[in-house]
């Protein structure tokens, strides 16, 4: 049976010859696709039969064609029959007659002189019929015949008794490395089919086409890239990320990648202008600012050093966390100043710095910044720090010296990840952002061969069409040893783009989304970090001590380092405070619904209270005083007698800014509690009596 015969067979016996392009495909880079490579070549150089075990669309065509052009049978045909396209009889059973004969006629199959037949979905026959096909082939080892059978199958085939090949394909979500060969595979053929020339994906493009799990196999990325082409004008060169719009990765929904739809801000984050002038300029305001702490005016009304640190940097400090989380820390002068003294030490004395402790960080680190954050309480509220800037500047000087100290002995940004007090409440609060950064996780596992995110490399030559030249620059890798691929979270990302950087697969994303989506994405929180954040909670109250002792008749008591023996256990009391109801509100929660959540995970429904209580806290100092910063700077420089504008408001306009706030906090708090929970409203009852608590609280201790 010649080639030109075999179009005349039914189209249900046997499908046409599938028109592949003779081009050779590149070597597989993955694992499994090494070693199937390897397997193919083994089974071309016999005749035995084939079970090719492949789910839906992994290209079980594709395998058996090659297998054919490279055996013996090559100058022969190639053709595929589908069992679910046979005949059924009266009882539904698939029949293979016309395949292999019976009494009355002779089968197709022993009509084919010279062939690689592949019979697809062969677990669809009946126990019958497979018996008779099975002992079928077993016929054919006594004979000289010269047709090659791939039996295939999603399911596993034995056929007891007959020397086979047994070949496996896996899904292409398992074998990542290999989409970038197929995807270019395809564009070349379908553009060849419309005559245009070649097109290339886009690293964006590529990204997208890695990070999709494909459950219909090589058929979909097929269909992806002929509707690509089809898609992208006669015009361009290149795949856009546009035309591969049905292709997202669950972890990017509802996400937009700020780097690809602004792209002068990824030449900006690129560029030298990012980080080094703004440390300059962080530290030229720092050094005289702690030194004015010591030498300039004492007064909350006339000290720069209280105006800009109280007035200016806390408000605004909070306000940055929903926007754009942990980026402070990028700029902030206590590492810029370790940073520092580290080069300046490593220049003057050479030396290998040591590696970090990881194991008993992990454990204790947290429970240290929650020990120095809740001594800072006692010493802010205890001294009255908000009004004696040499105590404020013995403050910034402390956390600068345990920067220095650690940056001095230990590799990258130790202090900075486990042991600053300010750095652990930014990494909690950073879990709130509308930003984040993230890179691929398919990019980095299948692409990437410097590792540079994760290790000092040189710089790395970048070959995707629309790199841009600053791509794939010099790395000290990530200072927080935070690998971008397995960031679950914003805690332990600061920013610095260092990733960005040295990046030579354009693999990190700068993306836009929902403010506080780290809480809904199997977040897991740890006790040292819910203490923090119900301790910070708890520094509302003590803020506000006065009023609130009032309501109790116990206005006059001194809350004050004057009276330590009762201001310290009324201290810790008001931070408590929140602990112990949030605590005691879910056990109740779970008598109402055993089903409700563990408390660890609840209780980060109060994350964004505990931000806007900071924030409302410091409102007043921010609309009231910070407007005054250059009659301050005038006095501090001894220009008393300037009479420079201010701007500032009344008081009732920072009230009304502070109820505008708690009241738009409430809703969003109720709403992140429903998406964590994902119980009923009568079993969030508990808690949500308790977030309204909180409000009415803070409206009648700050506002009323």
């Amino acid at each position: 049976m010649d080639k030109t015969s075999l179009t005349s067979i039914s189209p249900w016996t046997i499908s046409p010859v599938i028109n592949l392009q003779q081009q050779e495909i590149s070597e597989f880079p993955s694992k499994a696709g090494k070693k199937l490579a390897q397997r193919v070549l083994e089974t071309t150089k016999d005749l035995k039969p084939i079970i090719l075990q492949a789910p839906p669309g992994s290209g079980k065509t594709f395998t058996a064609n090659f297998i054919h052009r490279k055996s013996g049978l090559k100058n022969g045909i190639f053709a595929e029959i589908d069992c679910s396209q046979l005949p059924k009889d009266d009882t539904g059973k698939i029949g293979i007659d016309k395949l292999l004969g019976n009494i009355h006629q002779q089968g197709i199959i022993e009509e084919i002189q010279e062939a690689t037949l592949l019979i697809d979905n062969i677990h669809l026959l009946n126990e019958e019929e497979s018996d008779r096909l099975k002992i079928y082939l077993k016929s054919q080892e006594s004979t000289t015949s010269q047709v090659r059978f791939i039996l295939a199958s999603s399911k596993p085939i034995i056929i007891p008794g007959l020397e086979v090949h047994q070949l496996k394909l896996f899904p292409l979500s398992q074998r990542k490395e290999d989409i970038p060969i197929f995807a270019n595979y395809f564009l070349k053929k379908f553009c060849q089919k419309q005559n245009r020339p070649p097109l290339q994906l886009s690293q964006v493009s590529l990204r997208r086409l890695l990070s999709y799990e494909y459950p219909n196999n090589l058929s979909e990325l097929e269909i992806i890239m002929e509707r690509a082409v089809l898609m992208t004008p006669a015009d361009q060169t290149m795949i856009s990320e546009q035309v591969l719009w049905s292709v997202e990765s669950n972890k990017n929904s509802f996400r937009i990648d700020l780097l690809n739809y602004i792209p002068p801000l990824r030449r900006f984050f690129l560029s030298n202008w990012w980080l080094t002038p703004f440390w300059w300029l962080h530290i030229t305001i720092f050094i005289p600012l702690v030194i004015l702490g010591f030498i300039g005016s004492p007064t909350r009304d006339q000290s720069l050093v209280l105006n800009i640190f109280w007035a200016w940097w806390w408000p605004l400090y909070l306000l940055l966390f929903p926007l754009v989380g942990r980026l402070w820390c990028a700029v902030c002068p206590f590492m810029i100043m370790g940073e520092w003294v580290r080069n300046i030490s490593l220049w003057i004395y050479p030396r290998q710095l040591r590696p970090w402790p990881s194991k008993w960080l992990n454990q204790w680190g947290a429970w240290c910044v929650w020990g120095g954050f809740f001594l800072i309480y006692l010493w802010e509220k205890l001294w009255d720090l908000p009004h004696s800037a040499y105590l404020s500047s013995c403050l910034l000087l402390l956390i600068t010296s345990g920067a220095v100290i650690l940056s001095f002995i230990y590799e990258r940004r130790l202090w900075c990840r486990y042991l600053c007090p300010i750095g652990g409440m930014n990494g909690m609060f950073a879990k709130l952002s509308m930003i984040e950064l993230r890179s691929t996780e398919q990019v980095c596992a299948t692409q990437c061969n410097t590792f540079a995110c994760q290790k000092p490399t040189p710089a790395t030559k970048v070959t995707f069409a629309e790199a841009l030249p600053t791509e794939g620059q010099a790395s000290n890798a990530c200072p927080l040893y935070t690998v971008p691929a397995k960031l679950s979270n914003n805690r332990d990302c600061v920013l610095c783009m260092e990733c960005l950087k040295s990046c030579p697969n354009r693999s990190v994303q700068l993306n836009l989304r929902f403010p506080g989506a780290d809480l809904l994405e199997n977040h897991q929180g740890f006790p040292a970090e819910v203490a923090l954040m119900l301790l910070l909670l708890g520094g509302v109250f003590l803020h506000n001590s006065h009023r609130f002792l009032s309501w109790f008749g116990l206005g006059d008591l001194s809350v004050d380092s004057q009276h330590l023996l009762v201001a310290v256990p009324v201290a810790i009391i008001l931070l408590s405070l929140p602990g112990i109801v949030t605590y005691l509100t879910h056990h109740l929660s779970r008598k109402i619904d055993p089903q409700m959540p563990d408390y660890l995970t609840v209780v980060y429904a109060y994350l964004p209270m505990t931000l806007i209580g900071n924030l409302v806290y410091y409102i007043p100092s921010l609309i009231t005083e910070s407007g005054r910063i250059f009659p301050v700077l005038a006095h501090n420089l001894g220009y008393h007698s300037l009479n420079l504008p201010s701007l500032t408001w009344s008081a009732d306009v920072a009230n009304f800014i502070q109820g505008v706030i708690l009241l738009c906090i409430l809703p969003l708090s109720i709403l992140l509690l429903s998406k964590i929970t994902n119980r009923p409203f009568f079993s969030n009852l508990p808690h949500l009596g308790s977030l309204m608590g909180f409000v009415a609280v803070f409206f009648a201790m700050m506002i009323f």
